[in-house]
């Protein structure tokens, strides 16, 4: 008869961490954050709360998690390089990066408003990293300061302000039924795109 190994010591498998971050986002969203605990994050991942504590050292820290991967595809959209000829375009990929970020963060971000800790150890993560709306803002408005000189945006504009809008846009299509229940009154991204083009479109004397 033989005998199984012993099990293994020292490092929990790497496996299961993108399952514990969904996990934990899953009970965020129907639970609270008062509620998030690390076993049923576990059960859910069918990991061990070992695991969690290994990859992520605390409760903060796997929020903090959560919220870093919801950077992903900001990070993307800046390494790939958004600014494109098409204008149209340009916008709504960038509005659809905000959103896919926004979709997770204002999850964390709606918890720390009730978690003094974790308010304060995501203020201070953001501020160590610069991170925040201005980065888009100040992305955006470069871009749009640009087209300007190519003509293809009016001249009369405040690229930044324009920048400003449209990601004030993405953060009401990602958070206002969180918010109040409800997404009454909150445009489309389409909708929103069709009232920039028309209000940066030059003018006719701009034209001639």
């Amino acid at each position: 008869m033989t005998t199984a190994p012993a099990p293994r010591r020292g490092r929990p498998p790497s496996g299961g961490r993108e399952e514990i971050l969904s996990a934990t986002l899953a009970v965020l969203r129907e639970r609270g954050v008062a509620k998030l605990t690390t076993r049923e994050v576990a059960r859910r991942a069918g990991v061990s709360e070992g695991s969690i504590y290994y990859h992520f050292t605390d409760r903060f820290g796997l929020l903090l998690a959560v919220f870093e991967r919801g950077l992903r595809p900001l990070a993307d959209l800046n390494q790939r390089g958004f600014a494109g000829p098409d204008l149209r375009g340009t916008l709504a990929g960038f509005m659809a990066a905000v959103e896919a970020f926004l979709d997770p963060a204002v999850d964390v971000l709606t918890a720390a408003q009730s978690d003094a800790d974790l308010r304060e150890a995501l203020g201070t993560h953001m501020r160590d990293n610069d991170l925040g709306p201005h980065r888009g803002i100040t992305m955006l408005g470069a871009y749009l300061e640009q087209q300007q000189r190519l003509g293809v945006v009016r001249a009369d504009v405040d690229p930044e302000t324009v920048a400003y809008t449209l990601v004030s846009g993405c953060f009401m299509r990602a958070s206002q039924e969180r918010m109040v229940g409800h997404t009454l009154g909150v445009a489309s991204r389409e909708q929103q795109l069709d009232l920039l083009m028309t209000l940066l479109a030059p003018t006719e004397d701009a034209v001639k």
